[in-house]
């Protein structure tokens, strides 16, 4: 290296120095980036909480009804009906399986009570009903009556195809071949369903 010229031993002393200085530089550096780095992340984090915590509160109407409805569903009152009396209950049960075979377009041709199996510390209310509709109406009906409270149960459940309605049917299909009404075939439906109050009741 002494035999390099002056200029040049000179360059590459500074290049070295400043390469030296730079590392230097870069090595007290990294703390400090690291903790911006961390801030930022904490910033984020808070935001993400701050805007959280915002739609929280814009829903807590909401939350607060889904909270109550949460409440009645726990113990008792998701399985027993509250009626003091059987009669009462079956009453209650007869207007609810008119009201869900109602809304669902179908037709409640008949109901009547039998005897369904109680379970430990209930008596149980049974309900055998007769309807007719179609497959869209029995999947509505099935529908409203697991997601019933208090529970509903179906205990049996039977169907088959309306021989009334395969007979208008055959009519309609002579009358009409493509109508998409004349190939609805209803069905007969069967179903026996039981609900429970308490056993002192």
């Amino acid at each position: 290296m002494n035999e390099w010229p002056l200029a040049l031993r000179r360059t590459v002393a500074i290049g070295l120095l400043v390469l030296l200085v730079a590392s230097l530089g870069v090595y007290a550096a990294l703390p400090w980036l690291h903790q911006i780095t961390q801030r930022q992340t904490r910033v984020e984090m808070l935001q993400r909480q701050l805007m959280g915590n915002r739609a929280l509160l814009a829903n807590e109407g909401a939350i607060d009804e889904e909270l109550v409805r949460l409440g009645l569903l726990s113990g008792d009152q998701a399985l027993l009906f509250t009626a003091s009396k059987p009669a009462l209950a079956a009453a209650d049960l007869r207007e609810f399986m008119g009201e869900i075979v109602a809304d669902s377009g179908g037709q409640l041709i008949s109901v009547q009570e039998y005897e369904a199996a109680n379970l430990p510390g209930t008596r149980a209310i049974g309900l055998r009903a007769h309807l007719t509709g179609e497959a869209q109406n029995l999947s509505d009906i099935l529908y409203a009556l697991e997601s019933a409270r208090p529970m509903v149960f179906v205990d049996s459940l039977t169907v088959a195809a309306s021989r009334r309605s395969t007979a208008r049917n055959k009519r309609r299909l002579r009358a009409r071949p493509n109508s998409i009404l004349a190939r609805r075939n209803s069905l007969d439906i069967r179903l026996d369903i039981s609900a429970y109050i308490g056993a002192n009741q």
